[in-house]
């Protein structure tokens, strides 16, 4: 099966005879198109990607994707856990497997919803989850989640943030100053990788040593498209800045683009090409750092700080800064900024001195 995009990034998927499945295409038009519940192109490349891959496993076993069973929908998740990510070489996550199943379900929902289908290829079971008093709606309060016995269970991965000195030197092996740059901003702002990527330079200041503050708030569109001010320290912005006029204007090549990192061709720089860096950094160091983590260390290290010098409403403040969606995913860093701080947390006069040790 092959991926290919139309029109702003819309994706559409053909056979190996370049042949068109109406239903295949007709869900990610849905996707994309008509319901309008994403506008992020990402998403769009993740749900093709992940849905071509499923109905190339569909071809290998010989089933069309209209006569599959549960149990080969079981046997690919299977498959799923024995194989090694593209990117990492490492095993793929449970998060990312499940994320898998649920494009495919959702596909299939949608295929009986059409009429394509007569029956759904697995079983669907209503869960009632009561809401919790942080929700604002009090308890009694219940939902109904459709869910499946596809998915793998099993205790919630407790994140392991590596020790400030681990990260620290992670940082500073990298050979090339564009790759610790890269590294230096995903851990002092908590941006995700491919924000990084896509940082504009028409949106830094001209001059930030001229601002006269620490820090500057910085525009920048993330994920979903979603707009939204990340705390950049003024010494990571003045660092940028000399990137640009000394290194980064020898490798564009013809039009110059709008991002800040550049690939060796002069091109925007995209998350794949991190994530090989950063592989080939974890073989050097011998310490497992991928581009994600240091988001999430960055999120245990902001919410300690706040909490230590009685900012109001840390969690809040948290998520608005990294662009969580949902409070839930902010407060799931809240036990390990207490284990942190059991071990006894050094007092530092900023949250930047804090993370360089200075």
């Amino acid at each position: 099966m092959h991926v290919f995009f139309g029109s702003e990034g819309r994706p559409f998927i053909l056979d190996s005879q370049m042949r068109w499945d109406v239903g295949v295409n007709a869900f990610l038009a849905r996707l994309s198109v008509i319901d309008g519940k994403t506008n992020s192109p990402r998403t769009w490349r993740s749900y093709a990607y992940e849905l071509a891959d499923w109905l190339s496993y569909c071809r290998r076993i010989a089933v069309e994707w209209k006569d599959i069973s549960e149990l080969d929908i079981a046997t690919y998740r299977s498959v799923l856990a024995s194989e090694s990510s593209a990117r990492t070489g490492l095993p793929l996550r449970r998060g990312t497997i499940n994320h898998r199943l649920g494009v495919i379900t959702q596909f299939y929902r949608f295929a009986l919803k059409k009429g394509w289908m007569t029956a759904l290829p697995f079983e669907v079971e209503e869960v009632r989850i009561p809401y919790s008093a942080s929700t604002g709606l009090g308890t009694g309060h219940r939902a109904c989640v459709a869910t499946t016995n596809l998915r793998l269970r099993g205790a919630r991965e407790e994140l392991e943030i590596p020790p400030r000195q681990d990260i620290r030197r992670f940082i500073q092996s990298f050979p090339t100053w564009r790759d610790r740059l890269i590294a230096e901003t995903m851990w002092l702002t908590g941006m995700r990788s491919a924000e990084v990527c896509a940082l504009p330079v028409h949106a830094l200041p001209d001059d930030p040593g001229a601002l006269g503050r620490d820090t500057a708030a910085i525009k920048i569109t993330g994920k979903g498209q979603k707009r939204r001010a990340v705390l950049f320290p003024v010494r990571l912005l003045c660092s940028i800045g000399r990137y640009i006029q000394m290194e980064r204007s020898r490798r564009i090549r013809g039009q110059d683009p709008p991002s800040v990192f550049l690939g060796r061709a002069g091109k925007a720089l995209q998350t794949p090409a991190v994530n090989r860096v950063f592989s080939t950094n974890c073989k050097r160091t011998g310490i497992t750092i991928w581009p994600h983590l240091l988001r999430h260390a960055h999120t245990v290290e902001r919410l300690a700080y706040l909490q230590d010098i009685g900012a109001p409403n840390p969690l809040k403040t948290v998520q608005l800064e990294l662009g969580h969606a949902h409070m839930a995913t902010t407060e799931r860093y809240l036990h390990l900024t207490e284990r942190m701080r059991a071990d006894a947390i050094e007092t530092h006069n900023s949250f930047v001195d804090r993370l360089l040790g200075e």
